[in-house]
């Protein structure tokens, strides 16, 4: 068992404060719902941080400075009322090759043919089809070129079709209700799911985690992703659609519909887009390749569960399917796209045992070593990862220096231990004076459901396990093997019975020889090569940051 403190274990002496030579006051008990209070608060701090962390991974390549700049013009020309037909076709010929494709697609069967020359140019496409299709299709294709641009695995490939597929089939939707603003029914289904697409881009070990967890527990990756990563999917999605400056309307459909019991006659217009974005996703997922009559299956399944809100009968949603599926191909061949093999190939066949999922993947296969932002291997943290833990650690500081809420310090500090290091779980416990009993307050990582009902023990100044003597001593502790011979006979009987990992560390958070509250961080086994001298550092550092916030949060 290895033991550390503040001096023996940081020469530089830049960790903190030895906590025993600081007069502080007697402090008010902290009380279980000053921890735990304003999570919109704090998921909206730890939202920010998210967004800002992704848009500097995001705009490390090329391709996603040139996107953004694109899609920005088009978006800002789409939302003024006078832009001439010049004007706009100028933005769209900035870049030859997207008016190149912009014709293609105009061109295809998606449209009619309109001449035996065809459309000749952006102008004259604006003419014939009207500006806002012309407008739609740059928007639609810059969104689904970025997208293929990101789609670095077979997953993300077969999501940007989707992406595309979803948006042709709102439309279809919308035109047929005779619904009013078509154009943001398609842009909602396209971006229905690009909070995700891009967590699986820039992070996809955090999402194959997520994955992991949500097939495991049989849990909406929704819910699993705001726990795992302090925000869900939908409001990262969001916020990214925010940042390239679509409309509003657009930004707040963004989100999963699940008002089923809704009355028909109240749907809104948000509520609408989202009912029509969350159909066509599921009609989307549908594998082409199984058999007709598991297909026709899953198709009245959908009928069933959307049929009291969209008037949408079996034969309009096949009819739905296969127009869009049509219209994949046409796309597909304008483009040069290749859908064999993807769940898009209709000559294709799968068993449906093979589908993983609902999208038709196992994501288990996934290869994450082609990534550049991984580099998990190595005891060393790499460039990038110590630029980010010290910008958040800079950002407690700075927040520490204001009137703060204590919760949303925590939860920042508990994200940042998650996100920054290779921990499977962190949990901050917090005394509970009146029980005697240290009980875990925010919890973050793999397998969290039920964790707090188990993490939780009495609090003794004779017992002589590692819980309580990290808590009587104030040190921090490392166990790298519960059942190695030495270890064994100091781990509580509560903690061999739970279930818990094999490998953790504790670090004590005392107040003026006051047990406030308890840091805990477990992981695989197999990593403990990676708990180097660096993480330990920031590790001490951050608990003397906990210590810190909830000292001044109660004086």
């Amino acid at each position: 068992m290895a033991v550390q403190t503040s001096m023996e274990k940081n020469a530089s002496g830049r960790s903190g404060i030895e906590l025993d030579l600081i007069k502080l006051p007697d402090l008010p008990e902290l009380k279980p719902e000053a921890v735990g209070a304003d999570e919109n608060g704090s998921t909206m701090i730890l939202l920010s941080d998210i967004l800002d962390d992704l848009d500097k991974k995001m705009k490390s390549g090329n391709f996603l400075h040139t996107f953004t700049a694109q899609i920005e013009e088009i978006n800002r020309m789409i939302r003024m009322k006078y832009a001439s037909t010049k004007d706009i076709a100028s933005v769209i010929l900035k870049d030859v090759a997207l008016s190149s494709r912009v014709l293609s697609i105009v061109n295809s069967s998606y449209y009619g043919h309109f001449s035996q020359k065809g459309i000749a140019s952006i102008s004259e496409a604006m003419v014939i089809l009207g500006t806002e299709e012309v407008q739609q299709a740059a928007s639609t294709l810059l969104l689904f070129e970025f997208m293929q641009d990101i789609a670095k695995s077979e997953m993300l490939k077969e999501k940007s079709l989707a992406s595309l597929m979803r948006g042709m089939m709102a439309r279809d939707v919308a035109e047929a209700a005779k619904y009013k603003d078509r154009d943001e029914f398609q842009l909602v289904a396209m971006l229905y799911d690009i909070g995700e697409q891009i967590i699986l881009f820039c992070d996809p070990e955090a999402y194959q985690r997520i994955k992991r967890v949500s097939m495991g527990k049989k849990q909406d990756m929704e819910i699993v992703s705001r726990k795992l990563l302090g925000a869900s999917f939908a409001q990262i999605g969001q916020g990214i659609v925010a940042k390239w400056g679509f409309p509003s309307p657009v930004v707040d459909a963004i989100r999963p519909f699940k008002e089923f019991r809704m009355d028909a006659n109240l749907l809104t217009s948000d509520n609408l887009k989202r009912l029509v974005a969350s159909f066509t996703n599921e009609m989307c997922n549908i594998d082409w390749r199984l058999d007709l009559s598991d297909r026709e299956s899953q198709i009245e399944g959908i009928v069933r569960k959307y049929g009291n809100l969209l008037d949408v009968g079996v034969s309009m949603a096949c009819d739905l399917l296969d127009s869009s599926l049509k219209k994949i191909e046409n796309h597909a061949r304008a483009l040069k796209i290749d859908l064999k093999k993807s769940r898009f190939d209709r000559h294709g066949s799968i068993d449906k045992k093979q589908i993983g999922g609902s999208v038709g993947f196992d994501f288990e296969s996934m290869d994450i070593k082609e990534h550049d932002d991984i580099k998990d291997v190595s005891p060393s943290l790499d460039t990038d990862r110590v630029e980010w833990i010290n910008g958040q650690i800079t950002k407690i500081e700075n927040i520490l220096k204001t009137r703060y809420k204590l919760s949303q310090v925590l939860q920042i500090i508990i994200t940042t231990i998650y996100r920054g290091f290779f921990f499977s779980k962190i949990a901050i416990c917090i005394m509970n004076r009146q029980k005697g009993t240290m009980e875990s307050r925010f919890v973050l990582g793999d397998d969290y459901e039920g964790f707090g009902d188990r993490f939780l023990f009495d609090v003794s100044e004779d017992a002589s396990d590692v819980f309580n003597k990290a808590l009587n001593t104030g040190v921090d502790i490392i166990v790298e093997n519960i059942h190695n011979r030495d270890d064994a006979s100091k781990i509580p009987d509560w903690y061999l019975k739970g279930n818990f990992a094999t490998s953790f560390s504790i670090y004590p958070l005392v107040i003026k020889q006051k047990k406030v509250g308890l840091l805990y961080v477990d992981w695989e086994k197999d990593r403990s090569h990676l708990f180097s001298n660096e993480v330990k550092h920031y590790m001490h550092q951050l608990k003397v940051m906990t210590v810190m916030a909830i000292k001044s949060s109660r004086c």
